[in-house]
């Protein structure tokens, strides 16, 4: 069984997630409006699609009015449904990590064009960040930075599972254990890494892929992370 549904945060971030609940695991796709635009990141997969195109238009959001879209790296409920998304808007333009630009635009010819990391450029009317967070889930991965919401759209990382409905003050235990039981992190010292760059930016929200969004106290969501791969390593390290 699964159940999708839209939410609007800010009037302008809207979060299309579904939950399957065979897996316990929510897959959401977000669409920021300016008065220029509508930006989206992370597509979902190519079944979903006809669902989040209803459910968004539902919302007032028509998907054919995309003109930027944003692939934090190369994978099906990344970047799975970019086919749909050209089909309406010949003319829209994705953005990602050099590596997987080309593959986008290689394989689906997406007229594509390449992030620089920790570089602002403006998609869509929006100011956006892209933060290359190597080898996190993928190694073409990244996330974004708004600094209009101070909201970080953090991909695979902070990643939890359950639905996106589930509200903790302290979520780092959920997020520790959903890392340890999906096994999906190459390396605790890449996380890590990926972390301290993100440390550095003014966060107040935190708008993970999987899992519900972190609303408030997300530099101490930030720095409980921080703290749990230096613990690891260093347990790593003791033993051998």
């Amino acid at each position: 069984m699964s159940a999708s549904k839209v939410e609007i945060f800010a009037d302008h971030i809207y979060r299309h997630s579904t939950y399957i609940e065979k897996i316990n695991l929510s897959f959401s796709q977000f669409f920021i409006r300016s008065d220029s635009g509508t930006l989206c990141i992370e597509t979902g997969s190519r079944g979903d699609f006809p669902l989040l195109k209803a459910n968004l238009l539902s919302a007032g959001i028509d998907v054919a009015s995309v003109g930027g879209l944003i692939v934090p790296h190369f994978e099906d409920d990344e970047m799975g449904a970019l086919p749909e998304f050209l089909a309406l808007n010949k003319s829209l333009t994705t953005y990602a990590h050099p590596i997987c630009a080309h593959a986008l635009a290689d394989i689906f010819s997406a007229r594509t064009k390449l992030f620089k990391d920790e570089t602002p450029i403006t998609i869509s009317g929006e100011v956006v960040i892209p933060i290359f967070a190597k080898h996190v889930h993928q190694w073409d991965a990244l996330v974004i930075y708004v600094p209009r919401f101070k909201a970080l759209f953090s991909s695979d990382i902070f990643m939890r599972f359950g639905s996106v409905d589930e509200r903790l003050a302290n979520p780092l235990e959920k997020m520790i254990s959903s890392i340890e039981e999906s096994g999906y992190l190459p390396s605790i010292e890449y996380l890590h890494a990926a972390l301290m760059k993100i440390k550095k930016y003014d966060i107040e929200w935190i708008f993970p892929m999987h899992g519900p969004a972190i609303l408030e106290n997300a530099a101490a969501a930030i720095d409980g992370l921080i703290e749990y791969c230096v613990n690891k390593r260093v347990k790593e390290t003791a033993e051998g």
